[in-house]
């Protein structure tokens, strides 16, 4: 069965709205594993870490893990800092400092170094920061969909954003509703997932790191990643990457590998089926 390690982060209503301007320590935070099917107890087995997005949490993975440990491997599903069951933000968050929470978060658990990594959107931006700077702390890596916009200065992003955290917890199942009227690819589980997601995590936390940089640096850090890398892209009109999708492609290293999909931001959601065959194909290759 499926085990979750809480933190003791508090829930949402407990969490202080206190925001200091230094990025606080690193933190252990909150996991939850699917072991590798048909091993026996204790055996050994590659291990893959999977990297939620802005609002999300373990449960983003309800479909990608079980599949991952279906054919053999040990997953561990990461929740970031400010979101899921994993402490609330202190001060601001950048990459580099949720790149911190998860390298010592993998080194806490024995996890290292991992056979595979895995990050969608704000998890991608962290994952990479992660592993240009410790390339030991991964043999492979794949990056879904990473952001290319600085959110700073976007009012608009930021306000729809505490919009659907609020109508998350005051109404989730028309927050549900909503999702899947919008997504039309998406199973039911996904949108409530997704929503209960949004209603957990450190609404103002996020927007105080939102507002003062988060220090996305995508770009600048493909070429220097040395570990093979596999990029899955969504489509040009509805990437994260935005205007900087271009200049990405151009600037990837011979040993990366990139995929692109007719899908929208969440590919793992929007084309499930293809996102698992072109990793599988991509693993298959190493």
């Amino acid at each position: 069965m499926p085990c979750t390690h809480r933190s003791g982060a508090p829930s949402p209503a407990r969490r202080a709205a206190r925001y200091d301007p230094i990025m606080s320590a690193p933190v252990i935070l909150a996991t939850h594993e699917w072991p590798p099917a048909g091993t026996d107890a204790g055996a050994s087995a590659p291990v893959a870490v999977l990297v939620h997005g802005i609002t999300g949490w373990w449960r983003t993975w309800w479909r990608v893990a079980p599949t991952l440990a279906g054919l053999g491997w040990r997953v561990i599903g990461i929740d970031q800092r400010g979101h899921g069951e994993s402490p609330a933000i202190e001060g601001v968050a950048t990459a580099e400092s949720l790149a911190a929470d998860l390298a010592l978060t993998i080194e806490g658990i024995g996890a290292g170094p991992l056979d595979l990594l895995v990050g969608h959107s704000l998890g991608a931006a962290v994952s990479a920061e992660l592993i240009a700077d410790r390339p030991e702390l991964a043999r492979r890596l794949v990056l879904e969909d990473p952001p290319g916009q600085d959110r700073r200065a976007d009012a608009d992003y930021q306000a729809a954003l505490e919009r659907e955290v609020r109508a998350a917890r005051a109404d989730p199942e028309s927050e549900v509703r909503r999702e899947l009227a919008q997504n039309p690819t998406w199973l039911e589980e996904d949108a409530r997932q997704n929503v209960e997601g949004r209603a957990l995590c450190d609404v103002d936390g996020i927007l105080a790191s939102l507002r003062d940089g988060t220090g996305l640096r995508v770009l600048e850090l493909a070429p220097n990643i040395q570990v093979p890398t596999l990029y899955i892209l969504a489509d040009e009109q509805r990437t994260a990457l935005g205007v900087q999708r271009s200049a990405l492609l151009t600037s990837l290293p011979a040993g990366a590998s990139l995929v692109e999909l007719d899908s929208g931001h969440t590919v793992h959601r929007d084309r499930f089926d293809a996102y698992i065959a072109a990793l599988r194909a991509w693993l298959a290759d190493g």
